[in-house]
């Protein structure tokens, strides 16, 4: 009978010991990883594609990639007067494929409607942009 209750309190003693160094080590583990995740949520990287598809000299487009929740904004931004819809569309889409390709996604879906916005610069010239917001799938 006494060494039934010495092995039992040796036992008890033991799983109080490696539970304590479980729960110890997983707190530390557990701040490091909050703040990871926190520093990753807020994360977005900005992107400018080498081949903006477009004969247009003034356009420019500006990706903006979160990448822990696999979403993209991309911007098509072109002077007022060589503006064009259709042509701003072709450029978003090659430019999303382009993306999609290199990120290894499958696919993606519109998050929102396209946008257009006219506005006047810095140096008060008249501008157009046009603005994708999509989500990618893998």
């Amino acid at each position: 009978m006494k060494k039934i209750f010495l092995l039992t309190a040796a036992m008890l003693f033991s799983a109080c010991l490696f539970a304590q160094g479980v729960t110890g080590r997983g707190a530390s583990e557990d701040i490091t990883d909050a703040e990871t995740f926190e520093a990753e949520k807020t994360k977005t990287e900005i992107i400018i594609p080498k081949d903006f598809h477009s004969t247009d000299t003034s356009a420019s487009v500006k990706i903006e990639y979160s990448p822990m929740y696999d979403e993209v904004r991309i911007y098509y931004e072109c002077m007022y007067v060589t503006y064009d819809r259709g042509e701003a569309m072709n450029a978003v889409l090659e430019c999303l494929d382009d993306f999609r390709v290199e990120h290894k996604y499958n696919v993606y879906r519109y998050l929102k409607d396209d946008k257009e916005k006219f506005f006047k610069d810095d140096r008060g010239r008249r501008k157009a942009q046009y603005n994708s917001y999509v989500k990618f799938y893998r």
